[in-house]
């Protein structure tokens, strides 16, 4: 961001020196504008003297402009920040250039002919200017598009970059330009150019989700089975059933339902495949295993019924569903958990990062990832801190009170005294394991979650939609609410706890509401007058049903995090408006994303019927 205002004293301007500076950049730039982003960052030089606050000024914004990372999902809001704080500082967007800024910007855009950085700052000005001038947005689609497709840079950026020229010629309503692109498109898929072959599948999605070509369903259709059925004969069955599930919905939208249904059943096949030579492999791989065969009986469940004789699908289902209990037993044995004895900070460190590296798949690091803290011992707890207070029982001997940052006592802790009061002393004892329990909670965040969450990222791309299609599986999350659980936890994988916690609080509550109605628990209250009310998380926890299907452990667990005013009190904090800046983004928001990922996929992995009786 350039940081200056529209004072004729602060003004930037782009005149010759910049000009020839900028192409002795760009010809270093190799056509990548996050390389070219990087010079404008650190090697602006020059042989003579120098250069003035304007010149760096200049190539400061341009900076800015290039290090957006390009994010076309969102029609109005298609850059996002490259870098954002937990603290809430940000790297630059859109929103932050001045006029000053945007009116430099166009200078460089009537100036320059190299085609990365106009795309961008076409488009940046498109989004910008108020009035839009459309000759922004034309040279932007134009350039976007005008290297072609290359195999080479479209995972990287050539994907995005269609999908947003896509998105401009479609809101600027030109054919010419739409037609161009999905013309390239679709000439791309049916390349017979081996180089193209690793790109096929992502350019088929492309097309499905851009909806466009709906005269070539079939076509598409058919080159995705045939390449899904390729892959399969080189043994490669975890690649094939993308193609044979894109070729699935594709075949369904041009009216083919018998290969639609074939496609269903080969996608299913693939996953009992792999979900089969993955528990056969060893140790290790049970662990991805029994989440495929899961997968296998949803997929297999897909078919139309009166196709499922034809198929035998009852059968291979039955077969999959006694795999799946084996599977399970060996599961949990495997997953492991960190066992360190604390001090040794460093190591500490080290050993959550080791434990989740090297795994072969992002399910796999799910799986990792979340076995990397214990679960409290609530047993151990309790043991633990009752001995503290015979050794320490001064610290006992008096009531103490719990201040919310507003100054409110949210909380009492009775005297133990020395009469032996029962009441009290469980009171008391309760107050010190909670108080206990959440100051490991900061070191498990510090020294566990965040290092080994930074790993996983490090090593996988966790996206939206993998999340997605995991909480659809799980028999955990209600379906009524799969989008907001799978928003939830996709929020703490981009750092954005504080946000995060607003959808986690509420969805762990409607979590521990359904699995107790499934199980005969009334999760209502009556009132005198006839209305039903639903019940808070604190009463549900409280409920005889919460203990028998969380266990002693997790029941202590998430009363300490969600339910009870000694801890951060999570839900209560969200519900009524009460969450500050200090505790949104203080370490308990991250454990309570972290507990409510390693629900959904212990759900998934320890499975195994769909009425799950218990959360591991």
């Amino acid at each position: 961001m350039s940081g200056k205002d529209n004072s004729e004293k602060d003004s930037l301007t782009f005149g010759d020196t910049e000009k020839t500076l900028l192409c002795t950049i760009i010809s270093k730039g190799k056509d990548e504008l996050d390389r070219l982003s990087s010079l404008f960052n650190g090697n602006i030089s020059t042989e003579s003297e120098e250069l003035s606050e304007n010149t760096l000024g200049v190539f400061s914004l341009l900076k800015d402009a290039t290090s957006m990372m390009l994010s076309p999902k969102s029609t109005n809001e298609p850059f996002q920040a490259l870098v954002r704080m937990a603290d809430g500082r940000r790297s630059a967007l859109p929103s932050d250039f001045s006029i000053n800024d945007l009116e430099v910007l166009v200078t460089v855009f009537k100036t320059i002919s190299y085609a990365p950085l106009l795309a961008r700052i076409g488009d940046v000005l498109w989004l910008c200017n108020k009035p839009k001038n459309p000759d922004h947005a034309r040279k932007a689609i134009d350039c976007y598009i005008s290297p072609g497709i290359d195999p080479r840079t479209w995972h990287h950026n050539g994907k995005k970059e269609f999908q947003r020229a896509y998105q401009l010629a479609k809101l600027l309503k030109n054919s010419e330009r739409i037609s161009r692109i999905e013309s390239l498109l679709i000439s791309a898929f049916h390349s017979e150019d081996d180089s193209f072959s690793n790109i096929k599948l992502s350019v088929a999605q492309l097309i499905d989700e851009l909806s466009i070509l709906n005269d070539s369903h079939l076509e598409i259709a058919s080159g995705l089975e045939r390449s899904g059925e390729k892959l399969l004969s080189d043994g490669n069955p975890e690649a094939a059933v993308m193609f044979f599930e894109l070729a699935s919905k594709k075949y369904n939208q041009g009216l083919e339902e018998s290969k639609y249904v074939l496609m269903l059943v080969r996608a299913a096949e693939c996953y009992a495949q792999d979900a089969e030579e993955k528990f056969s492999s060893g140790r290790g791989a049970k662990l991805i295993s029994s989440s495929f065969f899961e997968t296998a009986i949803h997929a297999y469940r897909k078919v139309p019924t009166k196709y499922r004789k034809e198929y035998s699908i009852d059968k291979k289902i039955s077969d999959l569903r006694h795999k799946l209990n084996l599977a399970g037993r060996h599961t949990l044995d495997e997953m492991g958990v960190i066992q360190t004895p604390f001090g040794e900070t460093d190591e500490i460190i080290r050993l959550s990062i080791d434990h989740v590296s090297g795994k072969t798949s992002e399910f796999e690091a799910m799986i990792f990832f979340s076995g990397v803290c214990q679960s409290p011992n609530y047993e151990e707890i309790r043991v633990r801190e009752k001995e503290n207070m015979g050794k320490y029982f001064l610290s006992s001997l008096f009531g103490s009170s719990q201040y919310s940052s507003d100054g409110r006592v949210v909380a009492k802790t009775p005297a133990v005294g020395l009469n032996g009061d029962e009441a009290s002393f469980e009171a008391a004892l309760k107050d010190k394991m909670i108080r206990a329990f959440n100051h490991e909670i900061d070191m498990d965040v510090r020294l566990i979650i965040i290092p080994a969450l930074g790993q996983v990222l490090k090593e996988h791309t966790i996206g939206n939609q993998f999340i997605l299609e995991m909480c659809n599986r799980s028999p955990l999350v209600p379906q009524e609410t799969v989008n907001l659980v799978a928003r939830a936890i996709c929020l703490g994988f981009e750092y954005d706890f504080s946000t995060a916690i607003h959808i986690v609080a509420p969805q762990v509550e409607k979590i521990v509401r359904v699995l107790i109605k499934r199980h005969g628990g009334h999760t209502t209250t009556l009132s005198v007058d006839g209305v039903e009310h639903e019940n808070g998380l604190s009463t549900l926890l409280d409920m005889k049903e919460a203990e028998t299907i969380l266990g002693e452990d997790v029941l202590f667990e998430l009363k300490a995090i969600f339910a009870d005013s000694i801890g951060p009190n999570l839900r209560n904090e969200v519900a009524h408006g009460l969450m500050t800046d200090s505790a949104a983004y203080s370490a308990a928001p991250v454990y309570a994303w972290w507990v409510l990922l390693r629900m959904v996929v212990h759900s998934l992995i320890t499975s195994k019927q769909e009425d799950e009786e218990s959360i591991e």
